[in-house]
């Protein structure tokens, strides 16, 4: 079963697929800056209903999706408020690097730190590092993993008892089986070791002008996960 799931924030949502046939446990982390001739993948994610979205997604990348599922960052945000954070309203994570975050001007430091709920929003807002690097990738899996394991232990039963709840807070066409075998796939093996590809991948796309960067052009005979020739 191959699985959309939209981290939804305007023209920046971020893209995974995740590919759970066979027990593989695939991860395709997908770049909303990706152009489709006018229209970047964010963009036209905006401009068309959800059912077409995947109809357009599935033909540009040639592969099959049929499975969606949407998290807005803002409803993701109150759950972090409501039930995250820590007495001092701040929230303890551990970042694998360095990077300088646009949405607040803000320097993280490698490490262990606290952050508060405004500095979790540009933690795992979508940007293109100094580096040149799309990390923002993993420091929002992160986040999403570190609230799972707050909120939810991955057993069925609590996949099944709050099916509802689920539902209410996202957007979705998983039904309850759909979820029981996303949750004995990833949700249950969501720290063990994933095969993860981005798209671009790093050393295939090139930047324009400083930093804030933006996509220019990439060269897709160097990406795993490739955009049909007429489209790009």
């Amino acid at each position: 079963m191959k699985v959309l799931f939209i981290f939804e924030d305007q023209n920046f949502s971020s893209f995974f697929v995740y590919d759970l046939i066979g027990g593989s446990n695939g991860l395709l982390r997908i770049s909303p800056e990706i152009t489709f001739q006018k229209w970047t993948l964010g963009e036209l994610y905006r401009q068309v209903p959800i059912e077409t979205f995947l109809s357009y997604f599935s033909a540009a990348f040639s592969i099959e999706v049929k499975k969606y599922f949407v998290l807005k960052k803002e409803d993701f945000l109150q759950g972090v408020k409501t039930a995250g954070l820590e007495a001092d309203g701040k929230m303890p994570i551990v970042s694998n690097k360095a990077f300088f975050a646009l949405k607040t001007n803000q320097q993280f430091k490698k490490g262990e730190q606290r952050l508060t709920l405004a500095e979790i929003d540009a933690y795992i807002s979508y940007q293109i590092d100094q580096d040149g690097r799309i990390d923002v990738f993993e420091r929002q899996e992160d986040i999403i993993r570190l609230m799972k394991r707050k909120t939810v232990r991955p057993r069925l039963s609590v996949i099944t008892n709050n099916y509802g709840t689920v539902k209410e807070y996202t957007d979705s066409n998983l039904n309850l089986k759909d979820l029981l075998k996303l949750g004995s796939g990833y949700l249950a093996k969501g720290n063990a070791r994933m095969n993860k590809v981005d798209v671009p991948t790093a050393g295939s796309f090139t930047l324009s002008g400083d930093f804030p960067y933006q996509l220019e052009t990439i060269d897709w005979k160097k990406n795993t996960l490739k955009l049909r020739s007429k489209l790009v």
